[in-house]
């Protein structure tokens, strides 16, 4: 992934000050999800498995024609290193995500939100009940 030039931290100051306040981010629940969310919103298939038009992003194009390349609605295949590129890239995040301790969990939350049509909600209604 390359750098936009722009600074594009998405929630990395609350990921920061919880790796120095706790040695790590592992507490975080929300945003690891929102930011699995945030990778599945980016292959533009909604959760029925409808195509739609993603809003404009600074790295959208970039990251979209990523995620298509390589991940399908209804594919659990492992990850693999595939998202370690968009995880761990300072220039997305502030930091990277494996060393915050968060890479892993959004990966695991990504690849339930790409099982399939209703992927998204049951995987929401998992982690946020």
């Amino acid at each position: 992934m390359t750098s936009s030039g722009m600074s594009d931290i998405r929630f990395g100051e609350t990921i920061k000050a919880y790796v120095k306040k706790y040695g790590d981010a592992k507490k975080l629940k929300a945003i690891p999800l929102a930011i699995a969310g945030w990778l599945r919103y980016m292959l533009a298939v909604d959760d029925e498995g409808k195509p739609f038009e993603l809003a404009p992003d600074p790295r959208g194009e970039e990251i979209h024609a990523y995620m298509q390349k390589n991940f399908r609605l209804g594919e659990t295949k492992e990850t693999g290193d595939l998202l370690h590129s968009i995880l761990s890239n300072p220039v997305l995040f502030g930091m990277d995500l494996y060393e915050a301790g968060i890479g892993e969990t959004i990966e695991t939350m990504f690849l339930k939100e790409i099982q399939g049509p209703g992927a998204v909600r049951e995987t929401l209604k998992k982690y946020l009940d």
